[in-house]
């Protein structure tokens, strides 16, 4: 989970371009792309997690009688999670995702596709409707480049593996950029006031989301609509203020044309535009480290609990599911949650300046499960019971406050 350690297999791999060009897939597979599942923490040698030319039922055959086979499967619990498709270090990953959609469509149990060339990688998932992938990447990452964005493969590795937290940050950044563009035409009126029911409006609008609007996608949708609203609005109110500071600077601007102003305007524009689109790609992508650390110990801690593969009731679909353990990050608080993100166990604020965790529980009865050593802290907005954080010691020492709040959790989804 390290980036230092993802940071040192990058430049491994991209040393290695130059003796496997012209090599062909398997040397890519071998030389570049393995390595780097290998410091996502995936069992490379075991075919039961890392099954190479993976087939499955659903597989199609071909004009000779074979089956069409995934390059590689990622699975957990034996069951797969992850689909990679490799082409050539030489070759172009355009027109080639078709096959990798039939494989994602077919197959519930996988949340994430991987198109790649071993240099280039590019993710999708089902931000629209569940189990059809979408004809997007949610993000394209390539190794070569100065940026590479590893803290998104980070996200991926085996540890802090959740389909839903994969979701989350893939609709988080597709529709963030979208609804942003979009909200960026509709709310920039002069005098005029949006419309009504405007978080359905921008639901329902094509450009923006092509899922189902329901009680759980508006849930989604919310922070994202509010993150969406903050950029527009900081947008207009930084282009009135470099209007003014342009009127005060250069009293003849009014006497230029149209013609110039309009091209002033557009540039102006264009400029936020980019800048907008760097400082969302690295807000979006910065869940720390220590976040993920967390996250990592939780999910251990339950899938070896008794609250492993138990069922939790979910309102979108109405009924019991098994409970899966999932992250958001907001940006004011990490959260740790099962299946949606009202139920939620802790949330945290590890870098703050006075660094906590609370936990779901009322304090009555988690107060005489605080372990030694470790300070109740006041109540705040966000956890109404808030303990001390010190990383490495609070989830190993708090296994009965965690179990009593995964408990209560449950208990209150459950209508219990």
């Amino acid at each position: 989970m390290s980036i230092e350690k993802l940071k040192a297999v990058a430049d491994q791999i991209t040393a290695r371009l130059p003796m496997v060009k012209n090599k062909g897939e398997e040397a890519t597979k071998q030389a570049l792309v393995l390595p780097m599942l290998d410091a996502l923490g995936f069992d490379i040698w075991n075919p039961a997690e890392v099954c190479p030319e993976y087939e499955a039922d659903f597989m199609a055959e071909k004009k000779q009688g074979q089956k069409e086979k995934v390059d590689f499967a990622i699975l957990i619990e034996n069951i797969p999670r992850i689909y990679i498709e490799v082409k050539s270090v030489d070759v172009s990953l355009d027109g080639h995702e078709g096959q990798l959609a039939r494989y994602f469509n077919a197959t519930k149990s996988v949340s994430l596709a991987i198109l790649t060339n071993g240099i280039e990688y590019r993710f999708y998932t089902d931000t629209g409707d569940l189990n059809i992938m979408d004809s997007l990447p949610f993000n394209i990452t390539k190794l070569t480049e100065l940026d590479r964005g590893l803290e998104i493969f980070a996200r991926f590795h085996k540890a802090i593996f959740s389909p839903n937290a994969i979701r989350d940050f893939a609709t988080q950044i597709n529709y963030t950029t979208k609804i942003s563009g979009f909200l960026r035409k509709q709310l920039d009126l002069g005098d005029n006031n949006p419309s009504e029911e405007f978080v359905r409006w921008i639901l329902s609008e094509e450009a923006s989301y092509t899922g189902r609007i329901s009680l759980k996608s508006i849930e989604r949708f919310q922070p994202i609509i509010k993150d969406a609203l903050q950029i527009v609005l900081r947008d207009i109110v930084r282009r009135s203020v470099a209007a003014l500071d342009k009127e005060v600077r250069s009293p003849t601007l009014q006497g230029n044309s149209s013609a110039d102003r309009k091209s002033l305007q557009e540039s102006t524009d264009q400029s936020i535009q980019e800048d907008n689109l760097v400082t969302l790609t690295k807000k979006q992508a910065v869940v720390t480290e220590d976040e993920l650390i967390l996250f990592a110990a939780i999910k251990n801690f339950f899938e070896q609990s008794e609250f492993f593969k138990q069922e939790i009731f979910d309102k979108s679909q109405n009924k019991k599911v098994r409970a899966e353990i999932s992250y958001a990050n907001n940006h004011i608080y990490f959260s740790v949650y099962l299946n949606s993100i009202s139920n939620w166990i802790i949330r945290a604020s590890v870098e703050s300046k006075t660094p906590w965790i609370g936990f779901n529980i009322p304090s009555e009865f988690g107060e005489p499960l605080i372990p030694q050593g470790i300070t109740k802290i006041p109540s705040c907005r966000q956890s109404k019971f808030r303990i001390s954080y010190t990383k490495d010691q609070v989830i190993q020492q708090s296994a009965s406050l965690l179990t009593a709040t995964i408990k209560h959790v449950i208990s209150n989804a459950n209508g219990e």
